[in-house]
């Protein structure tokens, strides 16, 4: 190629590097602008679009109250039938399972009841002072 070919094709490739340095900022600038956001013009997007995915329904939050009840009633179960798994204990409750995961977790860490094993395997045993 001559010189006369190099500076032909300079103008254009560098019309074509511009343009893409211009729509890489602009991804990035709205990357920025949904992380600073929290990620709500994500969230907008895909509802606007249809996006199969949807969020979990939850129920009311419990009161501090309800989950203590729920607490106490788990801590009876365990004590009249120790050793017995969460979906055991869950349907002497009378709940379902996953209710009873916050209350677990408060009776373990005040020490009135002890885990072994792990996963769906796990045991409860209540502590006796």
């Amino acid at each position: 190629m001559t010189n006369l070919d190099i500076t032909t094709l300079e103008a254009p490739v560098e019309a074509l590097i511009q343009q893409q340095v211009a729509a890489y900022e602009a991804q990035l600038r709205e990357a920025l602008g949904r992380k600073l956001s929290g990620g709500q013009s994500k969230k907008r997007k895909t509802s606007e679009s249809g996006s199969s995915r949807r969020s979990r329904a939850t129920g009311p939050r419990r009161t501090p109250e309800q989950v203590d009840a729920l607490a106490t009633r788990l801590l009876a179960a365990v004590e009249s039938t120790p050793g017995e798994t969460m979906t055991t204990l869950a349907a002497r409750v009378g709940v379902g399972p996953a209710e009873l995961s916050l209350p677990a977790s408060r009776l373990k860490k005040t020490g009135r009841v002890k885990t072994v094993g792990e996963r769906s395997r796990t045991r409860y045993y209540a502590v006796t002072p």
